[in-house]
């Protein structure tokens, strides 16, 4: 059985899944149900390890309560069995030359993510090589990645992308061995409400 990866670009997935549900409220998904239902649906073998990728808030980001939350969340799933959290950077930069920035007035500034197209793939390309996995599953619909999968490919990698519907991949489609895509239907396999269900079912 091949041994899997689950590679969580996490703001790109999360803009798609707030697209997804543009006009109700995004359901809480449980992260660890979350990759073990993206490994099932595409059929990719067995789930060893999830990386979450993440931009850290600067410290004037920080300010922003909802932000504050989203970080300590995430940090706080370094605790789950086979989990890791890798932080890049998302940082404020005011909109007028030496203006000055409000964490109250969004118009004062603009954000900025940077790091995490380079910690996917020295992250899977190096677990690659040390061969910690036999196919890798990319929950991203960004094209930046293109050369990552190819490379992986010629490594001899299975390499998937699993995507929230409504994301287009046209360009990502020669560049992988197959795609999942990721409906509200799926999703509700993998809500936090779901998950207390099926543990109340168990128990009944």
């Amino acid at each position: 059985m091949a041994r899997t990866m689950v590679f969580i670009d996490h703001m790109n997935f999360q803009i798609a899944l707030s697209a997804l549900y543009s006009t109700d409220a995004a359901p809480r998904l449980d992260y660890n149900e979350l990759p073990r239902q993206i490994v099932a649906h595409a059929n990719s073998g067995e789930l060893m390890k999830t990386i979450l990728f993440i931009p850290k808030p600067d410290d004037f980001l920080m300010q922003d309560e909802g932000l504050e939350k989203y970080y300590l969340w995430a940090t706080g799933m370094r605790v789950q069995r086979n989990f890791d959290v890798i932080e890049g950077d998302y940082m404020a930069r005011p909109t007028k030359l030496n203006g000055a920035m409000n964490i109250k007035d969004g118009e004062s500034y603009y954000k900025v993510e940077k790091g995490t197209d380079v910690n996917i793939a020295i992250n899977s390309l190096r677990m690659a090589f040390f061969n910690a996995y036999d196919a890798a599953v990319f929950v991203s619909g960004d094209t930046d990645y293109m050369p990552i999968y190819e490379t992986l490919r010629m490594m001899g990698k299975l390499v998937m992308i699993a995507v929230v519907k409504g994301q287009y991949i046209g360009r990502l489609i020669p560049c992988v061995d197959g795609y999942i895509n990721l409906d509200r239907a799926f999703f509700e396999k993998c809500t936090l409400r779901e998950k207390s269900e099926r543990r109340h079912s168990k128990g009944a």
